[in-house]
């Protein structure tokens, strides 16, 4: 009850008119609760109400009013525990994991254990059961390389429904002939949604991302089902609206240069934020990275965003500059 989870008033989730909008003959109310979302440096504190097939993330209100933030399909979403790659600052493990769907991951951080554990068994368990409903259960995806080789080039592979970053990350490496593993390349995302681009951290998944783009081209009243069967031809191709339509960019990781170069110099080098954390932190105002995919820094008398004196051991450029 809301009592229980530390809301206002012991009042019927059901009779909340939030929830009542949301309801319908194919879809039910399972749970609600109270939760701290974190991105970066930023705590929000919301109420998620988990129906069959959509999460809502509310803002409280008043004692039955909860204002709408963002819903998102559960066959879209994703779970892990990769805590320190989304916001600054520890975490309660016990209380915490990661929650994220299509542009979005986020620290959801509850009041208690038997808390984080109930909603975790109860998220993994539909997203799992809504995946299982998914049409088609793998699309097309085009990968571009860039910074890879001496030109852009791309593959198009065809990406299960959970596939991970990673997965498709390691399909991409093989399809190009590519050596190399997970932790050399980050996957980016290009999205007519965002400012900027952004790289996953590794769990999410690309099909959910660009199913989530393709529904959101269908027309009104379609777009929120599973499982639509209009989802096949140009709708899984590129033929979108610009602001709906996604990229994947496949890239060397930047900390994985910054490593190399350390390794040459035998200097120690320590970044205060992950280029993942930085790129979640979507503060008012702050453009992640609004400069182009490229790994190198434009800024003079610095290679890869490092001072040359930090990177010249006795005056002498790295290897790989020479």
């Amino acid at each position: 009850s809301f009592c229980r989870e530390g809301c206002f008033s012991p009042i019927s989730p059901e009779a909340c008119p939030l929830v009542q909008s949301f309801m319908c003959h194919n879809r039910t109310f399972i749970l609600d609760g109270h939760v701290q979302l974190k991105t970066g440096l930023q705590t929000q504190e919301r109420h998620l109400f988990l129906f069959t097939d959509l999460l809502v993330v509310a803002k409280s209100k008043s004692h039955s009013h909860f204002k709408l933030k963002c819903q998102a399909r559960l066959c879209e979403m994703w779970t892990a525990f990769c805590t320190e790659e989304v916001c600054e600052g520890s975490t309660d493990s016990e209380r915490s994991f990661v929650l994220g769907w299509p542009t979005t991951n986020c620290v959801a951080n509850f009041r208690s254990a038997e808390q984080k554990e109930t909603w975790l068994s109860f998220l993994q368990s539909r997203i799992r059961e809504e995946k299982e409903k998914d049409y088609p259960k793998s699309i097309p995806l085009k990968i571009i390389a860039k910074d890879v080789g001496t030109c852009a080039y791309s593959k198009t592979l065809s990406v299960t429904n959970v596939d991970t970053a990673n997965d498709v990350i390691l399909m991409a490496l093989q399809q190009l002939g590519i050596n190399g593993s997970e932790k050399d390349y980050k996957l980016w995302v290009i999205s007519g949604r965002e400012d900027a681009p952004y790289p996953l951290i590794g769990h999410e998944y690309p099909f959910g991302i660009k199913m989530s783009h393709i529904r959101d081209a269908m027309p009104h009243g379609s777009k929120h089902c599973a499982c639509p069967r209009q989802l096949q031809g140009s709708f899984l191709t590129e033929q979108l609206p610009q602001e709906l339509q996604c990229q994947f960019v496949l890239k060397p990781s930047r900390l994985a240069v910054c490593q190399q170069l350390n390794d040459l110099s035998q200097k120690s080098f320590k970044r205060k934020r992950s280029i993942i954390n930085w790129a979640f932190w979507r503060g008012p105002g702050t453009h992640l990275d609004n400069a182009p995919l490229s790994s190198t820094s434009a800024a003079p008398g610095k290679l890869f965003g490092l001072l040359l004196t930090a990177i010249c051991e006795d005056d002498n450029l790295p290897k790989p500059l020479l």
